[in-house]
């Protein structure tokens, strides 16, 4: 999928939040701060102060002394000192997710992209939002495992393990494309939770054809390999448990949601059933080299994809 997107125009806006929020030295001035920022952010900015920072709406008679209370935390400015060193520079970020957009534009032109992407302190609560017209990017949850911070935050060592930044470009696109441009979730029943996942999943290769596929995945090399080693057995236990079309909500959960292991394959990376929705996806566009990607996703019949589906041992 390595496609000229040089043509493709996307015009998307950064604006970083915790350095606005961060010049204040009063709650006079974040009372002005605040206004600027409900011009500027809007929908993505309420959501911000009111959901994630379980504040007041900035609408508040308060709200500026509330947000002092927030700013002046020692443990939030800790995560601020941390964010300002390791998020100095997001140019290069910036480039890369305007880059995201032109690919998704390219292969969906019918897609919509972001106006406005926001980054901000988000107390360790939420990584990347999305609205209709704005992304909002939690920088503290890319701040690595090994940050001071992050170190002390009780998240179980599996997600210490993945708030890394070199994932921070996956978990735009994933919430971008489940906000935006595929329906959110993925049906009832195991099958068409592979095949919606490896939709997904193929889209985000299309976005970002030059990162590596462990990535694509969320995953480590190792648990990359893994799962690339394993196709053949997984397929095989699935069809053996008869579990392709069940819509049983413990074995969907099992294979599709985040945790530390895929339960009842040992050594197994999580979302392993996600993975093998992608393998299918991706078999089936290498046998239909004329189905484009938007044909792909407008796509219904679930048993036509999985028919050129053949497990690799």
């Amino acid at each position: 999928m390595d496609v000229d997107v040089s043509e493709v125009k996307v015009d998307i806006q950064f604006e970083r939040f915790e350095e606005k929020l961060a010049t204040a030295t009063s709650p006079e001035d974040l009372y002005r701060i605040n206004r600027e920022l409900m011009e500027s952010g809007g929908e993505l900015y309420e959501f911000y102060v009111y959901d994630i920072l379980s504040s007041a709406l900035p609408t508040d008679d308060s709200i500026g002394h509330y947000l002092w209370y927030f700013q002046s935390d020692k443990y939030i400015q800790k995560i601020n000192e941390d964010i300002a060193v390791e998020f100095s520079d997001i140019s290069a970020l910036e480039d890369q997710i305007t880059d995201m957009f032109r690919h998704l534009k390219y292969h969906v032109p019918s897609a919509t992209v972001p106006g406005k992407v926001v980054t901000y302190n988000s107390a360790f609560r939420y990584g990347v939002v999305s609205t209709p017209e704005m992304i909002g990017i939690g920088l503290d949850m890319y701040l690595g495992e090994d940050n001071r911070n992050v170190e002390m935050i009780g998240f179980p060592a599996y997600m210490k393990a993945k708030m890394d930044r070199q994932y921070l470009p996956v978990d735009i696109a994933h919430s971008w494309l489940i906000t935006n441009v595929m329906n959110e979730g993925g049906g009832e029943t195991f099958l068409s939770n592979m095949i919606y996942y490896g939709k997904l999943r193929y889209l985000i290769d299309a976005m970002m054809p030059d990162l590596e596929d462990h990535l694509k995945m969320r995953y480590t090399k190792d648990e990359y390999e893994f799962a690339l080693a394993s196709e053949w057995d997984v397929w095989q236990y699935l069809v053996d448990m008869d579990w392709i079309y069940t819509s049983e909500l413990k074995v969907l959960m099992r294979f599709f949601e985040e945790a530390p292991t895929t339960v009842g394959i040992e050594g197994s990376p999580a979302r392993i059933g996600q993975f093998m929705g992608w393998r299918i996806v991706r078999q089936y566009m290498e046998k239909n080299p004329e189905v484009t990607v938007e044909q792909l996703l407008k796509e219904e019949k679930e048993s036509v994809i999985l028919k050129a589906y053949k497990p690799i041992k």
